[in-house]
Formats: C-alpha cells, structure tokens, sequence
C-alpha cells in the first residue's frame, strides 16, 4: 500500500469551548484550505464530538487540558480522565491514565506567555518520564515564526531528543476562527499508508512521522527510511522532496522562497548545509543519534525565516 503525506491541523476549537466556529464551519473551512484531516480539541469539554457526523475529511476526536498548570492535548482518550486536580507533581500519574484509556499526550504551546496574558498557557508541570509524550507543537498559533516561545520550545524539543526520547514535532493553530491568520498554509504534514483516516492521524502522530511547515511539502528519505524511522549508522545519501502543491491549490506559493537546507543533530548542531535546488546530500550519520532536516529562506520577503521542521530519523546499529 502507498504512502502519503497529508496536510493536517492538530490544535482546533469551536462554539463548544471558546472558538467561534461551529463544528460543521470549523470543518467546511478546513475543507477550504485544503486540509485532509484536522483534531477537534476543545477546551476539557468533548461536547463537540457528537456533532461530527459523516464529515467531508477525518476529524480525529480529542480535548485540550486546560488548567492553571499548562495546556496538554489528550489524544483520542476512551474514558475520561479528571482534569481538574491535576498539579505540577501528579502530571506523569495523569499522562499515563489517559495512555490507559488508549490516548496520547500532546505539550501545547509551552512557552506561551502565561498570567496574566494567557493563565495556564505556559508548561508549568514537574514531568518526571518524557517518554509519556507523545508530541510537542513546536510551532505554535498562526505564525510559525521562530519567535521566542517556537525558538525554546525547539530547544526543549532538541535536548529531548538528545536524551533519548522520541517526540513528535507538530505544528499548533490554535485555530479558533478563520479571521486575523495570516499564514493560511501552515499546517502539520503526516505520512500514511492508503486513504486517511482519524485513527490514522493518530497512528501517525504516535510513530513520528510528521512534518511542520509553513505551507510547502518537504521531508527526506534514506532508502526507504523517513521520518521516524531507524537507520543504520554510517554513510548514508539523503534525498530531500519539497513540493508546493497545497500552496499552488491556495495561491501563495509566492510567499516561500527556500535559500537552504539544515540537516541537524544532537545538541542542536547544523552538521550539513545543502542547496534546495541540488537535494541529496551524503551524510556518516553517527550511532545513537538522530537527524531532522530544517528548510530555510524568505517568508513575504522577511529573511532567514524556518520555513519547514522534519521529524527525525534515529540512528541505532552500524552500517
């Protein structure tokens, strides 16, 4: 069965927290902008499930934790999990009853301006074992600028990493209405195999094999190895694919203008630099390592902006 890389919005509200869709406008605009799947997360309520009957693109069913400690997605949980007295120093026993109850974990916004901007919005929880999430937005809201909050979140996400654990990158609207998003294309790509689905979505997120970028298409490959996979050591060709597709469809490609590729490792560290125009590059790719690929350039002219975040590979045995 092929594979596909599918446009998706993970972070979405509506009338049933405080967005101001309904859940059929939430999903008629998603529709317009030519996503294939979105993840209806409304503030700890799933008042909204019920009305999401036969949709035109999969909607996976979720909420988002919303208390005085930080915001957390709880992924397509099949029970309920109390909330309300989740603390700084109980968050992992929360985490895992909702991995109990079948869901995923995913750190909203982390270094979103807390109180009195936004109370609860930063990531305030004592998390003992990251291995319980399973996702991080590394961007997050309608810009997906490396402002001050994406660039710590980033380097949290990285020193993660370089711990051993595997966290998938994802991007976050936020979306709760259609109006003040500037950057209409940004979105989570991820990658499955056949037509798309909710569970998909999730299965997806679980197994690392997403994309955030801020509109175009880009991942790499290693053989038949991509984004959250395990590879050999040693020297390896990487091949990378952008495409403008979804961006083409929506009329803005114009916006993105790609200047370079950034493959990085542990710690964060550029250890390849390539031309998008020339995308393969041979890389000795080091034991116990991971690698994700970052795509660099213009943005509606502003320069040396990230336009494109992979997933990583993750390095195990010798070649």
């Amino acid at each position: 069965m092929n594979k596909k890389w599918y446009a998706c919005e993970l972070h979405c509200h509506t009338l049933h927290s405080d967005g101001q869709f309904s859940v059929k406008e939430l999903i008629d605009t998603a529709v317009e902008r030519h996503l294939d799947g979105i993840q209806l997360t409304d503030h700890n309520t799933t008042s909204g499930h019920d009305e999401v009957v036969n949709p035109p693109i999969p909607v996976l069913k979720s909420i988002e934790w919303t208390t005085y400690f930080g915001h957390m997605h709880a992924m397509n949980c099949d029970r309920y999990v109390d909330w309300r007295d989740a603390v700084p120093d109980n968050i992992d026993e929360k985490m895992t009853q909702v991995h109990e109850g079948n869901g995923l974990i995913g750190v909203c916004h982390p270094y979103q301006l807390g109180t009195p901007i936004c109370t609860g919005g930063r990531w305030d929880y004592n998390v003992k074992d990251w291995s319980l999430v399973n996702y991080m937005e590394i961007w997050s809201e309608g810009c997906p600028f490396m402002n001050t909050p994406n660039r710590r979140t980033r380097d949290l996400w990285h020193s993660l990493l370089d711990e051993g654990f595997r966290i998938t990158p994802t991007f976050g609207r936020d979306w709760h209405r259609a109006t003040r998003d500037v950057y209409h294309s940004a979105c989570t790509y991820l990658l499955c195999e056949g037509e798309l689905s909710d569970m998909k979505i999730k299965d997806a997120v679980k197994n690392g094999r997403s994309v955030i970028s801020m509109g175009p298409l880009f991942y790499f490959s290693i053989g038949d190895k991509t984004m959250g996979d395990e590879v050999l050591a040693g020297e390896q060709t990487l091949e990378f694919t952008l495409s403008f597709e979804r961006m083409e469809k929506m009329g803005v490609p114009e916006k993105v203008v790609p200047e370079v590729i950034k493959v990085i490792s542990k710690g964060g560290a550029t250890v390849a630099e390539i031309n998008p125009t020339c995308p393969r590059t041979e890389i000795t790719l080091k034991e116990n390592a991971w690698y994700n690929a970052e795509l660099w350039g213009k943005i509606d002219e502003k320069e040396n902006c990230l336009i494109a975040l992979t997933a990583p590979v993750y390095v195990k045995g010798e070649n």
